[in-house]
């Protein structure tokens, strides 16, 4: 399958769990809470498949086009209803139980995400050591002491265990421009307690790296083994094999994969002889890499994929993985939250919007990788839809629930004429959102943002 179908099909999969969670939360809580739901759709339009269940009033549906869905309640305000059904209407309903209805949808969006990373937990998630392989010359990271080697223990007296998980704990205090306090094993196993001041840390840029670049951490390099070998390329030409380790360039020790890239890249061309360990033997084997253009600028290639970055596994326990996924859960949420907050106030670029093409992308991306990827890419949009949703704009849930606010303090809904209005100005804040999505998708296809 090519990368658009693998695109396409993440994408759809993708939309349709979502979009079926949360609109089962709007049909579960309604049903429970006396609402005659007449449709659940999965997707708009022409049905294409639809059924009934014996002894049940709701008509279940999969239309053509599946960028969507609803739950259609019975209510007065969209046709004739029934005497003897009119308790069954939504527009009946109190207050809370509307409110209830309503919020429903984005709150099953926040328990799938918990679900989802609580299978992650219990699944295991690939990840490397939290050991720094650099610490860059007057970064922040440099500033608060940390050294090339350390092993972060723990941060703000949590135990880490992975790379991954202390940087989204950082990216968490970050967020909130807080100090954060580390504590870190040294290469001669003595601790010592740091701390970062992200205080003094541009906000605007945060999500355009991953945090630990933008201090100036850098994890340890995998080792300098191949793991695969490109077929009729130099390497495979000179004989190496997958699990050959380079040890030397030209006698110049190589300490890992990226210190041989380099060594191999300046010799284009050139014969180059390489130490390498394959079992218990030391073998020099004489190579000479290809000369490959990038940017104006001439590199050597061999051919040689890098071995799996992993070394390591987040995994919990059961039970505790349930607290770890909503804590989880819970730091993504204030992020992302945040994230939009500062969009809004012009605080965080709108580079970092992503439109539908950027998450067909990283669908298609993550179906590739494993279910592990796919399902915490589900979490993280699952979090952003709950959040847009609950955004107070009009056609939105939100939007449906600042309405309801408005009844609960006056005594009285909004009339029509402002519904309507606000319909108006809801969708069109809703086109001008997606058309900005739209543009940094199409900018990022170029290469331009």
């Amino acid at each position: 399958m090519s990368g658009f179908g693998y695109s396409l099909l993440g994408f759809l999969l993708a939309i349709a769990i979502l979009v079926a969670v949360h609109e089962f939360g709007h049909f579960w809580v309604a049903r429970r809470l006396g609402v005659k739901v007449l449709r659940f759709s999965i997707g708009f339009g022409r049905s294409l498949f639809r059924w009934r269940r014996k002894g049940d009033p709701t008509e279940y549906t999969i239309a053509l086009i599946p960028l969507g869905g609803y739950v259609k309640m019975l209510d007065e305000r969209e046709g004739d209803v029934d005497p003897a059904e009119r308790h069954m209407a939504f527009n009946n309903q109190s207050l809370k139980v509307r409110s209830a209805v309503v919020f429903a949808g984005p709150l099953f969006n926040f328990l799938f995400a918990i679900l989802a990373i609580w299978l992650v937990f219990q699944i295991g998630s690939p990840d490397i050591r939290p050991v720094v392989g650099e610490v860059a010359g007057e970064s922040m990271a440099a500033t608060a002491g940390f050294r090339d080697g350390d092993t972060l223990v723990s941060v703000n007296g949590r135990e880490v265990q992975t790379w991954s998980e202390q940087q989204f704990y950082m990216l968490h205090q970050a967020m909130k421009g807080n100090a954060l306090d580390v504590t870190v094993e040294g290469a001669d196993g003595g601790t010592r307690d740091l701390t970062l001041d992200f205080s003094t840390l541009e906000q605007r840029n945060l999500g355009s790296q991953p945090i630990t670049s933008q201090i100036g951490l850098y994890p340890e390099p995998p080792a300098a083994m191949v793991d695969r070998l490109v077929p009729g390329a130099p390497a495979e030409r000179a004989g190496l094999e997958p699990g050959d380790v380079v040890l030397a360039v030209d006698d110049t020790a190589i300490g890992n994969w990226f210190d041989m890239v380099d060594a191999i890249s300046s010799r284009p061309g050139e014969e180059t002889r390489l130490t390498v360990q394959r079992g218990d033997a030391q073998l020099k084997v004489a190579i000479t890499p290809d000369p490959t253009e990038v940017d104006g600028k001439v590199y050597g290639r061999i051919g040689m994929y890098m071995p799996p970055y992993e070394n390591a596994r987040l995994r919990y326990g059961p039970l505790r993985a349930v607290w770890e996924a909503i804590d989880y859960n819970w730091r993504m949420t204030a992020i992302t939250f945040r994230s939009i907050g500062r969009m809004l106030t012009r605080e965080m670029s709108s580079e970092n919007l992503s439109g539908p093409i950027t998450i067909a992308r990283m669908a298609g991306d993550t179906v590739q990788s494993g279910l592990v990827d796919f399902l915490k890419f589900l979490a993280i949009i699952s979090v952003s839809l709950g959040l847009l949703n609950l955004l107070p704009i009009p056609v939105l849930d939100g939007g449906h629930l600042m309405y309801y606010l408005v009844e609960a303090v006056t005594g009285k809904e909004p009339s029509e004429t402002v519904m309507i209005r606000g319909q108006q100005i809801g969708i069109a804040l809703i086109v001008m959102l997606m058309g900005l999505a739209f543009y940094n998708d199409i900018m990022r296809l170029f290469g331009l943002l």
